[in-house]
């Protein structure tokens, strides 16, 4: 099967990260680099990864925060207290919905694991199958 462009870039994306992490030494790097941009087929790209290891899913990180997610927050935010504000500055009821939208938005949105399958990778190749970055 023929090899597109998305996934030679993500062939070299994958040889940039194991030589920052040290397993591939510059000129191994430039090697391999040229081979997987000359490469045409997926089977050509596969033997470029093959004595690397595969990389761990560290998916209950903390990635970075999603901007649009707090321009969202922040609006409902602002639209809770501008209803508060209208009704007569009673008890500062918008505190429970902002802090529940906070909560579940560390949970779901910024990538908090929800339960154990997550934590150890749940949802991607066995580790037994032996497939790795392209799943060839």
């Amino acid at each position: 099967m023929r090899a597109s462009d998305a996934e030679r870039e993500r062939v070299v994306e994958a040889l940039r990260k194991h030589a920052a992490a040290g397993r591939l030494s510059v000129g191994e790097l430039e090697e391999r680099s040229a081979s997987a941009y000359a490469a045409r087929t997926l089977g050509a790209l596969a033997p470029l990864l093959a004595d690397l290891p595969e990389p761990t899913p560290r998916s209950w990180e903390r990635g970075p925060a999603r901007p649009r997610a707090i321009g969202q927050l922040a609006l409902l935010a602002a639209v809770l207290i501008a209803i508060w504000a209208a009704t007569g500055f009673g008890y500062f009821w918008p505190l429970w919905p902002i802090v529940g939208t906070l909560w579940f938005a560390r949970s779901r949105a910024f990538g908090r694991p929800l339960c154990a399958r997550r934590r150890r990778g749940w949802g991607g190749p066995a580790p037994w199958t032996g497939r790795g970055y392209l799943d060839l």
